[in-house]
Formats: C-alpha cells, sequence, structure tokens
C-alpha cells in the first residue's frame, strides 16, 4: 500500500468520527470534498408549526374517519331495518342535515390543512416524517374529495330523487343503498390511514450513533 493510500484512509477515519460525534452534538460537518454537511439530529426533526398542524390533522382525520364509520357501521343498517318507503325517507333527511356547516366545515378544514402540510412537507423532500405526511395526507383528500365527489354524492342525489311512497321506488332504494354504503366503507378505510399516517409523522426521529 502506497504512502498515500494510507494517509487517505487515516484521514478518511478521522472524519467517520468527527462525523459521529458531530451528529451526537448537533454540528454540521463538511467532508473533505466541501460538499453539504453531514445531515445532524437537528435536521430531522420536525418544526413546531408542523407539529401542530399534523397533530390537527390527526384529530381531525380521525373524527372523519368516525363519522364515516358511524354512517357505514350504525346509520345505515339501522335505515336498513326500516321499510323502504321509512329509510328512503331518512336517508333523504339525513342529505339534506349533512350539507349544513359542522360536517362540511370539518371535511373542508381536514381538506385545507392537508392541502397545507403536503406544500410544506415538499419544501422539505429530505425529512424523514415527510413521505408519512404525503401518504396520510394523500388519503384523507381521496377520502374526503374524490370519494365523496364521484361516488356519495351522486349517489345521495339519486336517492334523493326518489318518491318514497312509489311502488318502483324500492327496488332501487336496495341498490343504491348497498352502493352508497360500499363506497363509504372505502371512505372510512382512507380516513383511518390517514390519521395513523398523521400519528406516525409525529414520532421523534431515531437517535443516531
Amino acid at each position: 500500500m502506497c504512502l498515500r493510500d494510507a494517509e487517505y484512509e487515516r484521514l478518511e477515519d478521522s472524519y467517520q468520527r468527527l462525523g459521529a460525534c458531530g451528529r451526537r452534538r448537533g454540528v454540521p460537518i463538511m467532508n473533505a470534498m466541501g460538499s453539504q454537511p453531514v445531515p445532524t439530529r437537528q435536521d430531522s426533526r420536525m418544526g413546531t408549526p408542523d407539529r401542530w398542524l399534523t397533530s390537527a390533522a390527526a384529530v381531525a382525520t380521525a373524527i372523519n374517519a368516525g363519522v364515516f364509520f358511524d354512517f357505514s357501521f350504525v346509520v345505515m343498517p339501522g335505515l336498513r331495518e326500516l321499510p323502504a318507503a321509512q329509510g328512503i325517507s331518512a336517508m333523504q333527511a339525513f342529505n339534506r342535515s349533512a350539507v349544513t356547516p359542522p360536517l362540511m366545515l370539518m371535511m373542508y378544514v381536514t381538506a385545507v390543512l392537508c392541502v397545507v402540510l403536503i406544500v410544506r412537507a415538499l419544501m422539505r423532500r429530505t425529512s424523514p416524517f415527510v413521505p408519512w405526511i404525503l401518504a396520510a395526507a394523500i388519503a384523507f383528500l381521496l377520502a374526503s374529495v374524490a370519494i365523496t365527489g364521484a361516488g356519495n354524492v351522486p349517489l345521495s342525489a339519486s336517492i334523493d330523487a326518489l318518491d318514497p311512497a312509489a311502488t318502483e321506488s324500492a327496488a332501487r332504494w336496495d341498490e343504491l343503498f348497498a352502493q352508497w354504503v360500499r363506497w363509504n366503507h372505502v371512505r372510512v378505510l382512507t380516513s383511518i390511514a390517514a390519521a395513523v399516517g398523521f400519528v406516525i409523522a409525529l414520532r421523534p426521529p431515531r437517535r443516531t450513533a
């Protein structure tokens, strides 16, 4: 081994020890070629604004998931027990109350919060929590915007158009009911996935040696 190779190995070994020490102390270390600093444990931490926004998103998506869950496994099965005319009338009443401020405000505010988190996450693409935030935010937007707008809203409009007293409405009600519940199950799963993703993103980063 030539002298230059031996010197290079000693320099490399010294740099590795210095880098480990710097990471423990949160000090950025430049490598021998003058490239970017070695990421420190502080670089991987979520800032206070992002932590608050992510915590709010975790709570908000969990609340939305609870609402969807309640419809899938409590409200809709209860309507199924009613005669078709009564079930149609009750669902039409639910559809009218669903567009009032409490539910709509919760869904829209959560969706806007997810968009904000996506933008902030893209500004910190190298941070370890970014993939979880992006996956969680996209999952909820899929639930609240795509599935609701393309699936549940048109089905609700079709139910509203039914005449509860008409005899032919019973068969149509059965069909629309099954489709509405099926799409709502997907909203439950995607909203739960979003809440779990935000919670995972809030975990503190692993300590490096």
